[in-house]
């Protein structure tokens, strides 16, 4: 449990600055027109002469110098909830400040602070403080920016009330806006926490699934390696045993051992499917994939011949879009060929041909592995789509439902079929990656 709450504190504070990485790169850029707009308006030369002037530089540069050190703090991971108060104190300051100067030093035409379209700011002021995801500092922002917004508008009565022309309902009506900005600021913090924290826990299971498959996978490599010189020890035994209980025994290990081989590369199956899941979706160059896992699968069936069609210029610079990249469409397809490859687990196929042709009108991508093996069991298909069935008689099928899954994550289509003189056919169509 106290694991789990420092992972979500960690989760939340990480979020937490890189929003105020943004709000400050916000700030600064705020603070720069409105000391631009001032400067075009002429500064020191403007209404209020100098001491507006000096007020005026002093607050929008202060907040940029500041807002520059927020910057650089988040990048770092140094805001917490003290700092974050500062940091929504900071906004409230450059807000009303400037607004204050302009009620303090004001045209001829000026009818009050409640006519102009610069109170405005406030109300966004408060609603930035959602970025903070802490419903407690985005009430804080709210009552800071409320309270301040009351002194100004007091002030306001108080020095102009011979010009101004708005009243308790203009007043009112503020504080329900910036009031309502600062509840829906506080909803969307609680609703923005939930979902960092949903997307925190998803990514830490990743992270994790990422790091146990990688160590299955380096534990396969050491046991293949036993595994190897046992099957060799085993063969040596099976031929030169010296009497029929030797070779009866040596058989038997020899068995065990296959059934534990296949068993091993099961696993590896199973885990490269499963880290290819985890990756994002990518465009991938169908050829050069094709022509790799053609080359690796015919390694291992040496006697099955494998052939990949005639690929015309235009197929050649067919990419696809699929979860995983590179090593998806290699898992996909080396799964295929070997399916085709071991057909049912007593009779395999002679030849596997594969394909491969742009479908223009669908912007997809087809490729079409057949074979002239003995095809698919009745278990196995339903109409055009695999049922997730194993094509032999002790297969799991989970190497299929892998495939499939991964497919369809990709927004493509996988269907099969048993020919008519014999064989399978498996099609695949996938979007095509630009």
């Amino acid at each position: 449990m106290a694991m789990r709450e420092s992972l979500a504190r960690k989760v939340l504070s990480d979020a937490s600055n890189d929003a105020e990485v943004l709000v400050s790169a916000v700030r600064i850029v705020f603070c720069a027109l409105v000391l631009t707009r001032f400067l075009a308006l002429g500064g020191a030369d403007a209404e209020g002469g100098p001491s507006a002037a000096l007020l005026e530089v002093s607050l929008l540069v202060g907040g940029m110098a500041l807002s520059v050190l927020g910057l650089w703090a988040g990048r770092r991971r140094w805001f917490g909830p003290w700092l974050l108060l500062g940091s929504v104190l900071l906004d409230a300051v450059v807000a009303l400040g400037t607004l204050g100067s302009t009620l303090w030093w004001h045209g001829p035409h000026y009818t009050g602070l409640l006519r102009m379209p610069d109170p405005s700011a406030l109300i966004a002021v408060v609603f930035v403080t959602a970025l903070r995801l802490s419903p407690r500092i985005a009430w804080v922002g709210t009552g800071l920016n409320l309270v301040g917004a009351l002194a100004l508008v007091a002030l306001d009565f108080h020095r102009n009330a011979d010009v101004i022309t708005y009243g308790a309902s203009e007043v009112a009506l503020w504080v329900i806006f910036i009031g309502s900005a600062g509840a829906v600021a506080a909803v969307t913090c609680g609703v923005a926490r939930r979902l960092v924290l949903a997307s925190g826990a998803a990514g830490q299971r990743v992270r994790r699934a990422r790091s146990n498959l990688r160590a299955i996978l380096r534990e396969h490599h050491d046991v293949r390696t036993v595994l190897s010189a046992a099957r060799l020890r085993a063969d040596l035994l099976l031929r030169e045993a010296g009497g029929q209980g030797d070779s009866h025994h040596a058989q038997g290990l020899a068995q065990d051992l296959r059934e534990l081989w296949e068993f091993v590369e099961s696993v590896k199956s199973r885990a490269l499917g499963e880290l290819t899941m985890i990756d994002e979706a990518s465009p991938v160059e169908v050829c050069a994939a094709l022509r790799h896992a053609t080359a690796v699968v015919q390694t291992r069936y040496a006697h099955v011949r494998i052939v990949l069609g005639a690929v015309s210029a235009e197929s050649q610079a067919l990419r696809v879009w699929i979860v995983g990249g590179e090593r998806g469409l290699a898992h996909v397809m080396t799964n295929l060929l070997v399916n085709a490859c071991e057909g049912d687990g007593q009779r395999g196929a002679c030849t596997v041909e594969v394909s491969v042709e742009p479908e223009g009108r669908t912007r997809r991508v087809l490729l079409r592995v057949s074979d002239d093996g003995p095809g698919f069991r009745a278990a196995a298909l339903d109409a055009t789509r695999l049922t997730g069935v194993s094509t032999k008689q002790a297969g799991s099928g989970l190497g299929m439902r892998l495939v499939g899954g991964l497919i369809e994550a990709s927004g493509g289509t996988l269907r099969a079929a048993n020919l008519p003189g014999g064989g399978a056919r498996v099609e695949v169509m996938l979007p095509t990656g630009g």
